[in-house]
């Protein structure tokens, strides 16, 4: 009901308004009467009474309905009527007064009870509980009803507020449930360079970017380096521009000192813009940057992560938020990954000074070797080959896998080789023996957990090799009768027992017979039993070319996945004269 129309309220009820009075009513037994309007008046909700006369028209207000309105309640015939244009259900959509619970009561004669909104420009909107009930009045011509106003605005507004905090808290938990899925994601990247551009590509999605471009320092070289790209055409001219922009790392300690980020704007007119960074824009077509700071967990200063707009203007608070929350724990990988590197580049650099680099030449047989580093994981593994000359022409061949990765495997897979190569000298005719003293180092200076390996000495002039095998691949003999691997001399894996022991298997090797020894990462993949890898190397070697030098790169694109060793490879071949 609009109630601008001031009009003298309703004060009391007197003996001559009131609705339905008897004229000579009883006195009470033993009290003074109680004044109905002080009833009334005293209600703590709004009180209505009102006819059908002219639409809707107030007969009686209390007090406490002016309170709520803050203005007098229209008393004018039809004046209830013409108010209701103030009046919308809880859905906002306007209510008509016949809809309304007095309309209902004057008008079909029966209670009714509503959640109204009292709407007034200018005003607070008000939330009111109306009960409105027709009253018999047998003295009267028009209908009569009785309303009750109870002020919920309150109540109204605590459920709203509520509603939102309870929205947020969805909201929060989406979010921070979406950037532990992007986290995990990125944690199945091993290299710095791919954790980056995953960055890159799921930053651009969440701030709804057209580019990107990140950049990490070298702290040798005092340096900024682009390690990836998003959405920008490659070209020199591009590649100069970002390489020039902030190359000391300018741009990242002003992201630190701003807070963590930057945002400009607008690259054309913000001031703060640089001359590079400006012409960037205008080289790739970009005219807004928000940039953060990339850090590690203890806080050191890694680089920078920039996403670049085609339109002026800035990311969202909560989008800025979530980019902060998911860069942060970026920053913790790239710096897990950029030290997983350094050490595979030390345990690779290991690996690679404790081969043999040259193999020596024996007389009546051409010998090959090679060792790959696998294309996947962050650390270098423990394969490793070596070749003896031994006493009398013979010569000595030895292949191991030392189980795990890193600094750990390739310090022990030195250890292991330096230890078989001077049992071997000592006691090379036996491959047993020197099996045998190669477990009992292991197991006393606990070089490893678990190691296999295989040596076996030749003997070009009696065409026949001594082999033993402790849990090694078995070896692969290519001679007139076709290919086949060879079972002989198989015992236990190193570290596994504290007493090794086998039977030294004899192998004959007819002239021009091949012989391959290998790691499993020649013949496994993931997700396929050995047997199928094992075939496809035997296929592999009934073609191999006779010049055993080219051995190896036949092998390798024959048996891996387009070239693709996952895990570390290492090959041995021999061949008879």
């Amino acid at each position: 009901m609009s109630v601008h129309d001031h009009h003298p309220r309703t004060q009391s009820l007197s003996t001559e308004s009131r609705l339905d009075a008897d004229p000579d009513p009883p006195p009470h037994p033993s009290s003074t009467p109680v004044p109905s309007a002080d009833i009334l008046e005293g209600s703590p909700h709004g009180i209505l009474i009102a006819s059908a006369r002219e639409g809707g028209t107030a007969l009686y207000a209390n007090a406490r309905l002016e309170e709520m309105f803050r203005t007098p309640v229209p008393m004018e015939p039809g004046g209830l009527a013409a108010a209701s244009q103030a009046l919308f259900d809880r859905n906002g959509e306007a209510m008509e007064f016949a809809e309304s619970p007095l309309g209902v009561a004057l008008l079909q004669r029966r209670p009714a009870r509503a959640e109204v909104q009292y709407r007034v420009p200018g005003q607070e909107p008000l939330t009111l509980d109306i009960t409105a009930s027709p009253l018999d009045c047998a003295h009267r011509a028009d209908q009569v009803a009785v309303v009750y106003l109870h002020d919920i605005s309150h109540q109204h507004h605590a459920a709203g507020a509520l509603d939102e905090a309870n929205r947020r808290l969805a909201q929060q938990l989406e979010d921070i449930t979406w950037v532990h899925a992007l986290t995990e994601r990125l944690t199945d990247h091993d290299s710095v360079d791919e954790t980056l551009s995953r960055v890159l590509s799921e930053g651009a999605r969440l701030l709804q970017a057209d580019m990107g471009v990140a950049r990490l320092l070298n702290e040798e070289l005092r340096t900024m380096e682009t390690r990836a790209t998003y959405g920008i055409e490659p070209s020199a001219r591009a590649e100069e521009l970002i390489s020039s922009v902030g190359d000391k790392g300018e741009l990242v300690d002003a992201a630190a000192r701003a807070g963590g980020w930057l945002v400009y704007e607008d690259v054309l007119t913000d001031p703060a813009a640089a001359g590079a960074l400006r012409e960037l824009g205008r080289e790739t077509g970009f005219r807004s940057v928000y940039l953060l700071a990339l850090r590690s967990a203890s806080g050191r200063k890694l680089g920078a992560l920039a996403w670049a707009f085609r339109r002026p203007g800035r990311p969202t608070s909560r989008q800025r938020q979530l980019a902060t929350t998911y860069c942060r724990f970026a920053g913790q990988i790239v710096e897990n990954n950029r030290l997983y590197e350094r050490e595979r580049r030390i345990a690779s650099t290991l690996q690679q000074s404790m081969l043999a680099q040259e193999l020596p030449h024996i007389e009546g047989v051409q010998i090959a070797a090679c060792s790959l580093p696998g294309a996947q994981g962050m650390q270098a593994g423990g394969d490793w080959y070596d070749v003896l000359a031994l006493p009398d022409g013979k010569a000595g061949l030895a292949l191991g896998d030392v189980m795990g990765k890193g600094l750990r495997a390739a310090t022990a897979m030195g250890q292991m080789r330096t230890a078989l190569r001077s049992y071997a000298l000592v006691e090379g005719e036996d491959p047993v023996a020197v099996l045998t003293d190669l477990n009992a180092l292991t197991a006393d200076m606990e070089l490893t957990d678990l190691a296999t390996v295989l040596y076996m000495t030749v003997d070009p002039a009696q065409r026949r090799a001594t082999v033993a095998s402790a849990g090694h691949c078995p070896p692969l003999l290519v001679d007139h009768a076709g290919a086949a691997f060879v079972r002989a001399g198989q015992g236990v894996p190193m570290g596994v027992m504290d007493e090794w022991q086998a039977e030294a298997g004899e192998v004959e090797l007819p002239q021009g017979a091949l012989l391959v020894l290998y790691t499993d990462g020649l013949v496994e993949r993931r997700g396929e039993e050995l047997g199928t890898g094992l075939e496809r190397l035997r296929q592999a070697a009934l073609s191999a070319p006779a010049e055993v030098g080219e051995l190896c790169g036949h092998l390798v694109e024959q048996c891996l996945d387009e070239g693709a060793n996952p895990d570390d490879v290492a090959i041995l071949a021999l061949r008879m004269g």
